[in-house]
């Protein structure tokens, strides 16, 4: 008896492990990559091909472009003509291991900057998604509040327009 209660224990534990479940790690290289890339925004560096597919798919909030060329020029904007004192505070960053193959990247954080016209101090809560496709990012969703840019970038056409009028 005690064999057969043995075996039938044996077969439901062995019948209910899922090696094909779907895992999340905060310690994994990938995560520490997404880290990393966030310290490159920061310091304005933009030497990131390593880590970008070069027909990387980008949306943000409802607007989608490709290529990682559109994608550094976008973001370099930030540092060489609207803010300065650009900071990534309270960063999260996680790797979901989907049961399906799929991998992605996930990070919240508050981004930071200071205006280089309005001098405005911003504050920004921000949500990335990064998939990966053979140890590449080929798609990036981000999700933040584009207010502070539309504002900033109004503030410097109004700037340029009037410096053209004089």
């Amino acid at each position: 008896m005690k064999k057969l209660y043995f075996l039938i224990l044996s077969i439901l534990l062995i019948g209910c492990t899922n090696t094909e479940q779907s895992v999340i790690k905060n310690d994994d290289e990938l995560t520490s990559k997404i880290k990393v890339l966030f310290d490159k925004y920061v310091e304005n560096d933009f030497d990131i091909g390593d880590y970008y597919s070069s027909d990387l798919v980008c949306k943000v909030n409802n607007v989608e472009f490709t290529g990682l060329d559109t994608f550094i020029t976008g973001f370099k904007m930030h540092h060489d003509v609207l803010y300065k004192d650009i900071n990534i505070e309270e960063l999260y960053a996680h790797t979901c291991y989907l049961s399906n193959g799929d991998v992605w990247s996930n990070a919240w954080f508050t981004w930071k900057g200071t205006g280089q016209t309005t001098e405005t101090e911003y504050t920004n809560r921000a949500h990335f998604d990064y998939k990966w496709e053979d140890g590449k990012i080929v798609q990036l969703l981000a999700y933040y509040d584009e207010a502070i840019e539309k504002s900033e970038a109004a503030a410097l056409a109004e700037a340029t327009a009037a410096y053209e009028r004089k």
